[in-house]
């Protein structure tokens, strides 16, 4: 099974490999329902040298040498801070969340989108089917001081059924295979698991466009790199859906690839081109995520 992940992976991007071993860098963001920039003062006077991020100034890296000790800080024990990957951060940041929105967080747990939403929304709601993950996700709203979100053990498939489309905004980072975490043996990977993962995320992704209200955008993202997880579940519900519509995005970073229209036997829609995967790189995890717009 190596073999196999590692030649789809080639195939993919051949960078990715390299971006999977290196790992210089960790990140985090100040969270801003306790703290500011003064956080970030706080980090310096404990020893700390954080590095600033270009297209968001509440964000950070540290070497990641760093990331074992800043959990002892007073600024971390504080919360006044939350480690959180790059790649995650600037997914959650194109979802255009304003004061009046409520938004949905489809498959949340742990939690650190959800707060980025809860710091720019009226009202969120998160939805974890894992009771563990998720009594674990409402202890972290509490302890980083969110007041606006809403929680809800339940199995994201099925939310529609009971919300009908009333969100403004939704966000759906699915349960995947996680390929982008592989950084070593390769032990739990297989094809079987791609192709379960992917008929999950199918059935996700058309229960977060049915909450979604007519006019709204949500954005759908995994941590891994394979298309039958990402292009092939975009290709899907713009087949189902007239009104669906991939939405392109300009992110201030170098480290990314459009999306593939091509894999193995099958043919996705051109629309998949809009598509984003990041690749690893330093504190940027590979992701890929997608932004769509129902069209009223």
């Amino acid at each position: 099974m190596q073999d196999v992940f590692f030649e789809r992976i080639k195939k993919i991007n051949p960078k990715i490999l390299d971006g999977l071993k290196e790992k210089k860098e960790f990140s985090f963001r100040i969270n801003k329902h306790k703290a500011d920039l003064e956080a970030v003062e706080a980090l310096r006077e404990e020893g700390f040298s954080p590095k600033s991020v270009d297209w968001n100034k509440y964000a950070y890296t540290l070497p990641i040498e760093d990331r074992k000790k800043i959990t002892k800080s007073s600024t971390y024990t504080q919360n006044k801070i939350y480690i959180q990957n790059l790649s995650s951060i600037i997914a959650a940041n194109m979802l255009d969340v304003n004061e009046n929105d409520w938004v949905l967080d489809l498959a949340a747990a742990p939690g650190g989108k959800s707060l980025i939403f809860s710091e720019k929304a009226r009202i969120v709601s998160a939805v974890e089917p894992d009771k563990k993950r998720f009594f674990r996700m409402k202890r972290n709203f509490k302890e980083h001081g969110a007041k606006n979100i809403q929680t809800y053990n339940k199995d994201g498939r099925f939310v529609y059924k009971a919300t009908g489309p009333i969100f403004d905004k939704v966000f759906l980072d699915a349960p995947c295979s996680s390929e982008a975490h592989i950084d070593g043996e390769i032990t739990w990977w297989n094809l079987k698991r791609v192709k379960r993962f992917s008929k999950l995320q199918k059935e996700l992704i058309i229960s977060a466009f049915e909450c979604l209200k007519p006019g709204g955008e949500m954005i759908y993202a995994t941590c891994t790199f394979s298309p039958e997880e990402n292009e092939e579940v975009i290709d899907l519900l713009l087949n189902k859906y007239d009104e669906a519509k991939v939405i392109e995005v300009d992110l201030p970073i170098d480290n990314i690839q459009s999306g593939i229209t091509k894999w193995e036997d099958k043919k996705y829609s051109d629309e998949v081109k809009k598509c984003i995967r990041i690749l690893p790189e330093s504190a940027y995890s590979g992701f890929f995520f997608a932004k769509i717009k129902k069209n009223p």
